[in-house]
């Protein structure tokens, strides 16, 4: 059996990595003597246009200004987080308890904010933002611990990321009717078809190219899942926003 991999969690460009090795290592052990050729060239040929889009996307001088909003906005969240925890022990207790209050309303956005993928970490801040700026209890806590500056540089980084990201959307959008992500979804389909005719005919046959074909993806995609499962533990470790 082929090892499971939660293609969802990989990024765009472990995606296409993970990909692009998968492809070559059922090309290396001959498509067709698996009786794969067809699917492996479909996953192929979808893998291909995804990359094509992905540098496009990479090589857009828009891309370049969300990398250095999305560090911005990255420092503010860090920033905030790392203040709030300080303060939480701190010896007045009035500023402990600000700093616990601050605390506990961000716990209900989750750890790793920073971490998520872009549009979820959009969300995410607008979610913290509007609930320091229309709670009482929260805004009066900000300004107990003179962290009202903090939130304004929040919003405005994160506002400032979101029109950006916009604007990068529509200047994709206008230079090719296919989109990442749905380029993505069909290298995604393209990949579990390819899997089943492997499985099933591993299963039938079970001559020795499958056995050391399926052992090579295997290792591949522990590989991968080992990044996936880094990244799942770093995100619930507390007490990073």
């Amino acid at each position: 059996m082929i090892n499971a991999i939660d293609l969802a969690k990989l990024r765009n460009g472990e995606f296409l990595q993970f990909g692009t090795n998968f492809s070559d290592l059922v090309e290396a052990n001959n498509p067709k003597g698996l009786n794969v050729e067809t699917q492996h060239s479909v996953f192929k040929i979808k893998i291909g246009e995804m990359g094509e889009l992905f540098k496009m996307e990479r090589a857009s001088p828009i891309t370049q200004e969300l990398i250095l909003l999305d560090e911005r906005r990255d420092r503010a969240i860090n920033g905030i987080n790392a203040v709030i925890t300080g303060f939480c022990s701190h010896y007045v207790a009035e500023k402990a308890l600000a700093a616990n209050l601050l605390a506990n309303d961000l716990l209900l956005f989750g750890t790793g904010v920073s971490r998520q993928n872009l549009p979820s970490e959009t969300a995410l801040i607008s979610g913290i933002v509007k609930d320091w700026e229309t709670k009482p209890d929260l805004t009066a806590a900000l300004a107990s611990l003179s962290l009202t500056p903090w939130i304004e540089e929040l919003k405005s980084a994160n506002l400032s990321f979101d029109q950006k990201y916009l604007e990068r959307t529509k200047e994709y959008g206008a230079a090719n009717p296919d989109t990442l992500k749905a380029k993505r979804e069909e290298a995604m389909n393209a990949y579990y078809e390819l899997r089943k005719f492997l499985e099933a005919y591993a299963t039938i046959q079970n001559t020795p190219e499958y056995i050391k074909t399926i052992n090579e993806l295997n290792a591949l995609i522990d590989q991968f899942n080992v990044l996936i499962n880094g990244r799942m533990k770093e995100a619930v470790t507390p007490p990073v926003v």
